[in-house]
């Protein structure tokens, strides 16, 4: 069975929507991550959380689920544009696929985590080289628009099936999980497609 996520780094629910895809991958199934730029209308410089509003409250609770789940978590005080970590990421993914998993971790923990603006090209190039990529060939890359391309394709796939938010987990080519939901959901949703197709669990890993 394969499935399909889209998610943004900036996405706390996307961040906590990581141990969904480490439950899903423990009951073999390949889980393939694609970009999806949530906020497309940030400044390039970002914008900086306000210490009483929405989104500080959404990382309340967000903190609160990482707990449970064993996750580290730090809630951000500055959300940054994440179109060049998405463009970053979607290179490496289709370019040294080898290196994906490593930085798409990194991106994730350096914003929810250690507190690094993702959204600095110093710092994507840190990470890049940290998840084993050449950062020279993945910028260059970058900066002639292969990233782009491949970003936006990712998001019109998504629009086709009805995506508009993130995270949202395909299932086969029609069957949407929108959000993080709990996990005996997903372990429901698994079961139910398998009894229907007669798939055998692969290992996990395979």
């Amino acid at each position: 069975m394969q499935v399909l996520v889209w998610s943004d780094y900036i996405c706390p629910w996307c961040y906590l929507g990581r141990d969904r895809n480490a439950l899903m991958t423990s009951l073999g199934v390949k889980v393939s991550q694609f970009p999806f730029e949530l906020h497309p209308d940030l400044p390039p410089e970002g914008r900086a959380v306000r210490q009483r509003g929405r989104l500080a409250a959404v990382y309340d609770l967000i903190a609160l689920e990482c707990a449970e789940s064993g996750m580290p978590f730090r809630a951000p005080t500055h959300v940054p544009n994440s179109r060049l970590a998405l463009e970053t990421s979607e290179v490496v993914r289709l370019g040294w696929p080898d290196a994906f998993a490593a930085l798409d971790r990194l991106l994730f923990e350096a914003h929810f985590v250690t507190g690094l603006d993702i959204g600095d090209q110093l710092v994507i190039n840190a990470l890049v080289d940290a998840a084993g990529a050449p950062t020279d060939e993945v910028y260059g890359a970058v900066d002639a628009a292969l990233g782009r391309a491949a970003v936006n394709a990712s998001i019109e796939v998504a629009r086709e099936h009805g995506i508009a938010a993130t995270p949202a987990w395909l299932f086969g080519n029609d069957f949407v999980v929108p959000g993080v939901q709990p996990r005996d959901l997903f372990e429901r949703v698994i079961t139910r497609l398998r009894a229907r197709t007669g798939e055998t669990p692969a290992e996990p890993g395979a």
